[in-house]
C-alpha cells in the first residue's frame, strides 16, 4: 500500500573513487568501500533511518519511512553530521597503511513523497521530486561538506547551526533552489519537556556540596559524588535541578541503571558516554583519536566492554579526559542499586584516572557505597512549600495540610501523590499511610482505561513505548499518556518514550495485575521483542508466574526451556562480548531453570562453564558439562567442552598445546558435521597453534584461513582477533617473503582493523618487524608506534607484556643492541611475572642472542631448554648454547633441527651460529658453506639484515 508522507531524504556520495582504483589494490579497494558503506550504515540507522540503497559510491537513505517521527529533518541532519565524523576515524586508518583518505558529499532534503507502508520494502521506498532535489543538493556540494533544502532548513529551525550556500540551478528544476551549508546542530535545551516534573524545593545544603565539589572541578580536580537515600526522597530530582543550573559549555551525560538484566553490565555507562560525545561532536570536539574508535566498536555500540574491560575504562577514561581539557565534563549513573559490581567498580578506576581532570562522575541509588551525601526527608517548612508549589491548598485548609505533610514524613514523592489524591477528591480523613498504600490508591482512582494503559506500561518496564504498550493494551496512544502525565505518574524521556516517575509507582502498579495477566503479557512481549536478552526475560517472567500460580501444564514447561534456552544464548553472546559479568547472569538464569535431564541443560551449562574459565574460577563446571554431555549423548557440547578443557594447567604430562592440538583434531569432525562455526574457528586455531609451534608456518597458514572464515561467520571477536594475530606470526617467521608478508599484514589491517583495537595490536607489532628485517627501520618504528599508542591508550595488560619483546626485536635488527638488551630484559621480567612458559623460553633466548652480540656470556637462567620442545625451539636453543661454548656439534645439532621446519628465519639463524662457532673453531671452509646457506635461505626470505650479516661473515671465512 502506498502512503504520502513528510520525509527527510539523505544522499551521500564517495568523491574521488576513480582515483582511488589507481591507487589500491582492487580487493583492498572494495574491502575500503564496504568498511565505508558499513560506516554510513550504523550511523543512519542509529539515527532511526532507513537505507534504501546503495548506488555505485552512494548511499541513499530515508528518515520517516517505515516510521514518521516528529524529529525526522533532525535525524538525518545529525547522521550526517555523524557520517563526517565517523569518517574521520576510517581515514586514520587509510592514510596510515595506504597514504590516502575518503572524501564524501552530502545533500539533505525533506518533502512530501509517495513510499510504500510495508516494513519489509527495501526497493523503491520513496518516490517523489524530494529525492531528486536531495540527490542534487549532494551532487553540488564540495567535498566534506553538507548542503540542505529549505524545508529542512526550516524544521531544523534554531537548533541548526548553517551558513547560506545561495540559490542554486539544479538539473531537472525549473526554479532555482535555496541551499544552505550545514555545519552543526545545537543540542537540546536541558529541561525544556513540555510537562515540568515537579517543582524543586529545599536541599540547600546538598547543593552547597554539590557546588563545592564542582567548584574543586573546574580547578583541575576530579571528583567521584555518590548520592544515597530512599525511594522517592528526591535524588534524581536533586541531580536535575543542580545540572540545570549549570553554563550551557558544560558536557553532561545521564544514564539510568535497569533491576532485571535485560542491559549490558555497561549500557547505563554507554547511555551517558554517547549524550557526553554526542554533544562534543556538534561542537566540533570529537577527534579520531584511538580510545574514540575504540569505544565506537564496543562500548557505544551495545554496551559490552567489546573485547576488553581494562581497555574499555582506559579508553572512557581517555575520552573523558580529552574532553575536560576543552569543556567541563559530568557524568552521572542514576538507580545505582542495580548496578553491575562490574560497572561499579568502573567508576572506581574512573575517578583514579581522571583524578587530574575536570570530570565530575555522579551516582545516584537507594544504597549507594561510599556515601558523599545522604539524602535525608524534607522539613516540614520545605514539604509545605512544596504542597503549596504542588496544588492549590486554600479550598482544605491549614489542618489538612498538616496531616497531608505528616503522613508524607519528608518524603517528596510521597507527599506529590498524597496532593494528587487530594486534588482528585480523596477524603483528607482517610489518606493511605504507607507510600505502597498512596501509590496503590493513586492507581486504583484511575478509569479503567487509564489503568489498562499502566498496567501494560508496568510490563514494558520503568521506561516504555507507545508502540509495545498498544500491542498489550490494544490502545495507548498520546491522549491515554497525556493523561497520566497529568495526573504525575509518567513522565515524557524522548520521541513516543516514557517512564514511570520513580521505581516504586511502577513497582505498584505491576503489583496490582494478577500473575496470569502478567505471564499472559510477558509473553506476548517476548515475541515481538528483537534483543535475546529482552526475550530471555520477558520468556522467564511469564514462565516463573505461571509455575507461581501452580500452572505445570506442557505450554508452561514450553516456557521454561525456551526462556533458558533464551537466556544461555544470551550468555554466550555477552561472553563474546567480553562482558563477563551479564554472561554469568544470563547463564546462571539460564541453569536456574534447567535440570540435568533437560536437553539443553549441557548447553547452558557449557556458556557459565566457559564464562567461569575465563574469570579464572577453574572448569568444575565445563568438566560436569563433559561427564553429562557424554551421558545424554550431546556429541555437539561434548566437543566445545573437551576443546575448553584441553587448554588448561592440570594435564597430563605433556605441554598444553599438544593436549589442545590433540583434541582438537579428535573433536572437528564433530563440528564440521553441526556446522558449529564457533567451534571450527576454535579447532583450527589450536591446530594452527600447534603447527606454528612445531615451526610449519605454511600449513599454520592454511589452518588459520579456515579459522579466520569460521570466526567471522561465528562472529566470535575474541577468536577473530586471535586469528589475525596468528596469521601476523606465521607472516614474519614462515617462508612467505618479507615484502608480501607485508602488504598481507596491511591489507588485513585494512579489512579487519577498523575500530577494532586488539586487531590493530596484534597485527601491528608482527608488521614492524618484518619491516625491520628488510632494513626498513623508519617504517618499522611508525608501525611500533602505533602499536605502542594502542597499547598504552587502551590499557592492554598482554601488550605491555610483548610491546617490549617486539621492540626490542626491531631495536636488535637495527643493531641498537644496548637498546634492544634493556627492552629484551624488561621482556624477560614481565614474562616471568605472568608465569607463561613459552613466553618467558623466547623472551630469553631473544635477550641471549643480544647479549651474545655484545661479546657478554648469557646467565643460564637465560639457557633453560624444557623438556619436550619443539623443534624450532630446540634448535634456536642449541644454536644460542653453540655460541656460548663454541660446540660445533651443538651449532650442526641446531641446524638438523631446524631444517625440519620452514621458517627462513630458523632454518637461516641456524646456519649463521654453525658459521660463527666454525669460523671460531679454525675451520673456515666449514664457516663460508653455512655462510653461503644462510645467505641464501635470507635472501628467499628478502630478510635484508640477515643476508648482510650471512656476506660479512662469509668474508670474513676466506
Amino acid at each position: 500500500m502506498e502512503q504520502r508522507k513528510l520525509v527527510t531524504v539523505l544522499f551521500c556520495d564517495l568523491v574521488g573513487s576513480t582515483e582511488l582504483a589507481e591507487v589500491l589494490e582492487p580487493e583492498t579497494l572494495r574491502s575500503v568501500v564496504m568498511r565505508y558503506f558499513d560506516t554510513a550504515r550504523r550511523q543512519i540507522e542509529a539515527h532511526g533511518g532507513t537505507v534504501e540503497k546503495f548506488i555505485g559510491d552512494a548511499v541513499m537513505a530515508v528518515f520517516g519511512v517505515p516510521v514518521v517521527h516528529e524529529d525526522d529533518a533532525r535525524r538525518g541532519a545529525e547522521a550526517a553530521l555523524g557520517m563526517l565524523s565517523s569518517l574521520a576515524g576510517l581515514n586514520a586508518d587509510l592514510e596510515d597503511l595506504f597514504g590516502c583518505r575518503l572524501t564524501v558529499r552530502i545533500g539533505v532534503n525533506t518533502g512530501e513523497v509517495v513510499a510504500t507502508s510495508a516494513q519489509g520494502a527495501n526497493e523503491n521506498l520513496v518516490a517523489g521530486d524530494v529525492v531528486n532535489v536531495a540527490a542534487r543538493l549532494q551532487q553540488n556540494a564540495e567535498p566534506g561538506e553538507i548542503l540542505i533544502g529549505a524545508a529542512t532548513r526550516a524544521l531544523l529551525d534554531k537548533a541548526a547551526e548553517v551558513e547560506e550556500a545561495g540559490v542554486m540551478a539544479l538539473k531537472g528544476k525549473r526554479d532555482p533552489v535555496p541551499a544552505f551549508r550545514l555545519r552543526g546542530i545545537r543540542p537540546d535545551t536541558p529541561g525544556a519537556h513540555p510537562w515540568p516534573g515537579s517543582p524543586f524545593v529545599g536541599r540547600a545544603h546538598e547543593l552547597d556540596l554539590l557546588s563545592a565539589r564542582w567548584s574543586s572541578v573546574l580547578a583541575g580536580h576530579g571528583q567521584w559524588v555518590t548520592l544515597s537515600g530512599e525511594a522517592g526522597i528526591g535524588k534524581t530530582r536533586l541531580i536535575e535541578g543542580w545540572l540545570s543550573a549549570l553554563p550551557d559549555d558544560v558536557l553532561a551525560g545521564f544514564g539510568r541503571c535497569h533491576p532485571y538484566r535485560d542491559q549490558a553490565s555497561l549500557a547505563p555507562l554507554a547511555q551517558a558516554l554517547r549524550q557526553i560525545v554526542g554533544t562534543a561532536s556538534r561542537h566540533g570536539l570529537v577527534s579520531d583519536r584511538l580510545p574514540y574508535r575504540a569505544l565506537r566498536s564496543g562500548l557505544l555500540l551495545d554496551g559490552t566492554p567489546g573485547r576488553s574491560v581494562d581497555g574499555t575504562y582506559a579508553a572512557v577514561a581517555a575520552v573523558l579526559a580529552d574532553l575536560s581539557a576543552a569543556r567541563p565534563v559530568v557524568l552521572v549513573l542514576d538507580d545505582a542499586q542495580w548496578a553491575d559490581p562490574m560497572l561499579l567498580d568502573g567508576v572506581g578506576k574512573l575517578h583514579e584516572s581522571l583524578r587530574a581532570a575536570r570530570v565530575l562522575l555522579v551516582c545516584a541509588g537507594r544504597d549507594c557505597p561510599f556515601r558523599t551525601i545522604e539524602l535525608g526527608p524534607l522539613s516540614a517548612q520545605e514539604s509545605a512549600l512544596l504542597a503549596a508549589e504542588l496544588v492549590e491548598l486554600q479550598p482544605h485548609g491549614p489542618s489538612v495540610l498538616g496531616r497531608v505533610i505528616e503522613r508524607a514524613e519528608g518524603n517528596p514523592l510521597y507527599l506529590e501523590q498524597l496532593v494528587a489524591m487530594l486534588d482528585d477528591g480523596a477524603d483528607p480523613e482517610r489518606l493511605p499511610v504507607t507510600v505502597t498504600a498512596v501509590l496503590a490508591a493513586r492507581i486504583d482512582a484511575l478509569d479503567p482505561p487509564g489503568r489498562l494503559v499502566l498496567d501494560a506500561a508496568a510490563v514494558v518496564g520503568r521506561q516504555f513505548g507507545l508502540r509495545d504498550v498498544a500491542a498489550l493494551a490494544g490502545t495507548g496512544g498520546p491522549a491515554a499518556v497525556a493523561e497520566l502525565m497529568r495526573r504525575g505518574l509518567v513522565e515524557p524521556v524522548g520521541d513516543q518514550e516514557y517512564r514511570f516517575r520513580s521505581g516504586l509507582l511502577r513497582d505498584a502498579a505491576y503489583q496490582g495485575i494478577s500473575k496470569r495477566r502478567r505471564a499472559d503479557w510477558h509473553e506476548r512481549l517476548a515475541e515481538q521483542s528483537t534483543g535475546l536478552a529482552v526475550t530471555g526475560h520477558h520468556l522467564e517472567q511469564a514462565y516463573l508466574h505461571r509455575h507461581g500460580l501452580g500452572m505445570r501444564d506442557e505450554h508452561t514447561g514450553q516456557l521454561r526451556g525456551q526462556a533458558a534456552r533464551t537466556l544461555a544464548e544470551a550468555g554466550r553472546l555477552a561472553l563474546a562480548r567480553a562482558d563477563l559479568s551479564w554472561s554469568a547472569d544470563l547463564s546462571s538464569r539460564a541453569l536456574e531453570h534447567s535440570t540435568k535431564d533437560d536437553s539443553w541443560w549441557t548447553a547452558a551449562a557449557q556458556v557459565l562453564g566457559e564464562t567461569l574459565l575465563a574469570t579464572g574460577a577453574g572448569g568444575q563446571l565445563l568438566r560436569e558439562v563433559l561427564a553429562t554431555a557424554a551421558e545424554q549423548g550431546d556429541d555437539l557440547t561434548h566437543a566445545h567442552a573437551r576443546l575448553q578443557l584441553a587448554a588448561l594447567d592440570d594435564q597430563p604430562a605433556g605441554p598444553r598445546w599438544m593436549h589442545a592440538a590433540r583434541a582438537a583434531r579428535e573433536v572437528l569432525p564433530v563440528f564440521e558435521a553441526n556446522a558449529d562455526e564457533l567451534g571450527l574457528a576454535r579447532a583450527h586455531i589450536r591446530l594452527a597453534q600447534q603447527q606454528q609451534i612445531l615451526g610449519s608456518h605454511r600449513a599454520a597458514e592454511q589452518l588459520l584461513a579456515q579459522a579466520l572464515k569460521h570466526a567471522m561467520a561465528a562472529k566470535a571477536a575474541p577468536e577473530h582477533a586471535m586469528t589475525l594475530g596468528a596469521i601476523g606470526m606465521s607472516l614474519w617467521h614462515g617462508p612467505t617473503p618479507a615484502e608480501e608478508a607485508v602488504r598481507c599484514c596491511r591489507e588485513l589491517l585494512a579489512v579487519h582493523g577498523g575500530d577494532h583495537d586488539v586487531v590493530i595490536v596484534t597485527l601491528t607489532y608482527p608488521l614492524a618487524n618484518l619491516l625491520a628485517l628488510q632494513g626498513l627501520d623508519e617504517a618499522a618504528q611508525e608501525c611500533l608506534a602505533v602499536a605502542g599508542r594502542f597499547a598504552a591508550e587502551l590499557g592492554y595488560a598482554e601488550a605491555e607484556v610483548v610491546g617490549p619483546l617486539f621492540s626490542g626485536g626491531v631495536e636488535a635488527l637495527a643493531g641498537r643492541l644496548a637498546s634492544a638488551e634493556r627492552l629484551l630484559g624488561r621482556a624477560v621480567e614481565l614474562c616471568r611475572a605472568t608465569g607463561d612458559p613459552g613466553l618467558i623460553a623466547t623472551a630469553s633466548r631473544e635477550l641471549a642472542r643480544v647479549l651474545l652480540r655484545q661479546g657478554k656470556r648469557p646467565g643460564a637462567d637465560l639457557l633453560v631448554l624444557a623438556g619436550g620442545a619443539p623443534p624450532a625451539e630446540a634448535a634456536d636453543h642449541f644454536g644460542i648454547l653453540a655460541r656460548t661454548d663454541g660446540d660445533t656439534n651443538l651449532a650442526r645439532r641446531a641446524v638438523a633441527l631446524a631444517e625440519s621446519t620452514d621458517s627462513p628465519i630458523i632454518r637461516a639463524t641456524a646456519q649463521l651460529d654453525l658459521a660463527t662457532v666454525s669460523l671460531a673453531a679454525g675451520d673456515g671452509t666449514a664457516a663460508a658453506q653455512a655462510a653461503d646457506r644462510a645467505a641464501e635461505v635470507f635472501r628467499d626470505k628478502g630478510h635484508v639484515v640477515g643476508t648482510r650479516a650471512a656476506v660479512e661473515l662469509r668474508k670474513a671465512a676466506r
